[in-house]
Parts: C-alpha cells; structure tokens; sequence
C-alpha cells in the first residue's frame, strides 16, 4: 500500500531539505511515489527553497564571515599613518559589531529546524500518533518563522 498523500509530502519535503543528496524533483517523485510536477508544486507553494538556503547559511558561517570583515577592517586601519577610523569606516564597523552581536544572541531557522526534527525523529518511536500530529503543527512554526 502506498503512502497517504501527507506522509509523501513530508518524506518529499525532508527528501529536498536534505542537501548532502542533492536530489532533483524528478529523483524525489520517484522515491516518494508522486509526479515531478506533484514535488515542483509543493517545493513552491511550501515555499521550501526558501528553507533549504536558510537551512545552507549556518549562523556560526555568517559570524565567521563577519569576523573576517571587520578584521579586514581593522587591518587596513592598523596599516596607515593615522590610525584612527574615519566616520565611514566607523559606521561600518558599528554595523558589522551590531550584526555580529544579533547573530550571536539570535536563534536561526536552521537551529529551529534541526532541534525540531531532532525532536520528532526521537518521539516516532515513541508514539508514532503524536508525531504525525506534530508535524503539520512544526511546518506551520517554521513556515512563520520565515515570514
């Protein structure tokens, strides 16, 4: 017997999510048992390409990349006769620090995702009705987190 229509859905979804495949939609129908088209719709009206690239773009990634930048700064900065920032350099600076301090206190998607699927895969087993309850409840969280 064939999944019921929610549960392609969802093995779809966490099918796309899932980067380290790299499946296409026409890969993913065929696993799921639906047509490419069926998977096409749903990564659009879900909005789920929206989520694999926040899902992509850790958190700790952008620090890091920040950090590199107002290193750069403060290089550059270091490496001239005054070495004092001008009012633009400064700014930047501010904005970068702010960023980074945002960054650092802020829960991402991608956190939210993987604790929540952590915990989902953890109460299957456990109670498998909860779970199928729970995941349209953790979509919809996530949904209004992106928005």
């Amino acid at each position: 017997m064939g999944m019921k229509k929610t549960e392609a859905k969802e093995y779809a979804k966490m099918l796309f999510l899932d980067t380290t495949q790299k499946l296409t939609n026409k890969e993913i129908a065929d696993r799921v048992g639906v047509r490419a088209g069926t998977v096409g719709k749903w990564i659009k009206d879900e909005e789920w390409e929206k989520l694999r690239k926040s899902l992509l773009v850790t958190r700790q990634k952008m620090i890091g990349d920040l950090y590199d930048q107002l290193e750069w700064l403060n290089d550059r900065i270091r490496e001239r006769e005054v070495k004092v920032a001008d009012s633009k350099e400064s700014n930047t600076i501010a904005v970068i620090t702010s960023a980074i301090k945002k960054l650092e206190t802020e829960t991402s998607i991608a956190e939210i995702f993987e604790v929540g699927t952590a915990f989902l895969d953890f109460l299957k087993p456990i109670d498998f009705d909860i779970y199928k309850k729970l995941i349209p409840v953790f979509d919809a969280f996530i949904n209004s987190k992106l928005k």
